[in-house]
């Protein structure tokens, strides 16, 4: 195939692709009508970012046609790209795939060098951000997906009868209940527990006094201030250059740790081996893994870091855990470690919470699946970890007691929870390559096995002729 100059010879490119992977075209996803006399969905995915949008895509390819994609945010700001994310460029490395799901023409570089050029793509680092936003907004637009925007999940639970899951939206034009035989959460990191200040925190200082890094901030609160940040991976850098940047005084990462952390493994397992499969690793080499990761940290890019230590104003306190905070009436004093720093502002910027507990969406759910602390006792216990959902390898939910629910194993999960489960990277971009294979198997799976019956019925009574009617001529009769 010729190169395409332009996005419109890009988007003739993939339609011609689908044509010729097509293959096998015929549906097989039998209707189920709900009880409001409605067609139920075959699956509905939470979350349209990139998952959510290369979920639904994939599924399509499968024949998996009755499906809907909700999302909370408004059309173009799902995910966290245009939203509260502030980096300059993505963390992963630029030739990474997934949403493509093995097309060519639906890759990022084919997007990228339609309207770059190959010396565009040359040129380039790593994956501008707002450009990512630009390429999943362009993936959702040609590949025709069904997104409901401004749907914010708010419950789910079985029907009586087990085969569909009820689902309650809050949306602007008052609640809507939809009914779907399988889900698909793919709402992110923050989609398992969200993120929070430390009470402590919030409790001792004046309203607006203290922000979190992933809430949206108006960077012009910034302007003059001494401006103080909790953390030391690279939201924390992020948010201390977008202050400077904004015409904070100063701005001092704030660390527990005695040094910045320097390595991450995280690079090294972007390889085909671990990225496959991590999932078919034991139960023990899982937990050591995810312990190993949690405690040597996570540092920021290189070009992160460097963009930070050459802005003036940039500070970094190492071994300064905040371990008292208060106002003094005119300002903020933190005291660690028998240090003591002075603000106007802080910022926390230690990355989200994984509690399912804290998610109204899970309230059905979360007595009935198993969790990590349910199917393995660590020798090194980590509360946080144990918290995670036991999923299987496709990130299906699993019974807390076999038989009791079986209606939670229609429900996957592709958010930060599943990082134990499924890998570190799994729900990254990084990690969609394999992971969202396996995901749209699952619900396959889920999908098939539901109807086996009249499958079966229909392979024995239907109408399965190949070869017309026809009378056999007197010549050919033997």
């Amino acid at each position: 195939m010729t190169e395409p100059t332009s996005l419109a010879e890009l988007e003739r490119q993939l339609a011609h692709q689908l044509a010729l992977l097509a293959y096998p075209a015929a549906p097989w996803v039998a209707p189920l009508p709900a009880p409001d006399g409605a067609e139920a969905l075959d699956c509905a995915i939470i979350g349209g970012g990139m998952y959510g949008l290369a979920t639904a895509a994939a599924l399509r390819r499968e024949r998996v046609t009755r499906i809907a994609v909700f999302d909370a945010s408004p059309p173009g700001r799902e995910g966290p790209w245009v939203s509260f994310a502030r980096m300059a460029m993505l963390r992963t490395p630029k030739d990474l795939t997934g949403p493509d799901g093995g097309l060519p023409a639906a890759s990022f570089r084919a997007w990228w060098e339609a309207q770059h050029g190959k010396a565009g793509w040359a040129a380039m680092y790593r994956v501008p951000r707002t450009a990512w936003m630009d390429y999943l907004r362009w993936f959702r637009r040609v590949m025709d997906l069904p997104v409901q925007n401004q749907s914010r999940l708010v419950a789910m639970e079985p029907t009586a009868d087990g085969l569909l899951l009820q689902l309650r939206f809050e949306t602007p034009a008052g609640p809507v209940l939809h009914h779907a035989r399988s889900v698909v959460m793919a709402t992110g990191s923050g989609g398992s527990g969200g993120h929070a200040i430390p009470p402590e925190i919030a409790q001792a200082l004046p309203a607006g006094r203290v922000l979190h890094a992933n809430d949206l901030i108006d960077p012009g609160c910034f302007q003059g201030e001494r401006v103080g940040v909790l953390g030391a991976g690279a939201t924390a850098f992020d948010i201390a250059i977008t202050a400077l940047q904004a015409g904070a005084a100063t701005a001092t990462i704030c660390i527990r740790r005695p040094e910045l952390p320097r390595d991450n493994p995280r690079r090294w397992m972007e390889n085909a081996g671990f990225l496959a499969h991590y999932v078919d690793l034991p139960d023990a080499v899982k937990w050591d893994y995810a312990l190993r990761l949690r405690r040597i940290g996570q540092p920021p890019p290189q070009p992160t870091f460097d963009a930070a230590l050459a802005l003036p104003g940039f500070r970094l306190a190492t071994g300064m855990p905040w371990e008292t905070v208060r106002w003094t009436g005119s300002e903020i004093l933190v005291e660690g470690n028998g240090r003591r720093q002075v603000f106007d502002r802080l910022v926390i910027a230690t990355g989200f919470l994984s509690d399912l507990s804290l998610c109204p969406e899970y309230a059905a759910l979360l007595p009935e699946i198993a969790l990590w602390r349910d199917r393995f006792a660590p020798a090194v216990a980590e509360p946080r970890l144990g918290r995670q959902p036991y999923l299987d390898r496709m990130g299906g939910f699993q019974q807390r007691v076999p038989g009791a629910a079986p209606w939670v194993e229609r429900v996957f999960s592709i958010t930060g929870a599943a990082s134990l489960s499924l890998g570190p990277i799994a729900a990254s971009v990084s990690g969609m390559k394999y992971a969202l294979p396996r995901l749209v198997e699952g619900v396959k799976r889920r999908l098939f096995l539901d109807q086996q019956e009249a499958d079966w019925a229909h392979f024995l009574s239907g109408d399965h002729a190949e070869l017309a009617p026809f009378t056999l001529p007197e010549s050919a009769a033997a």
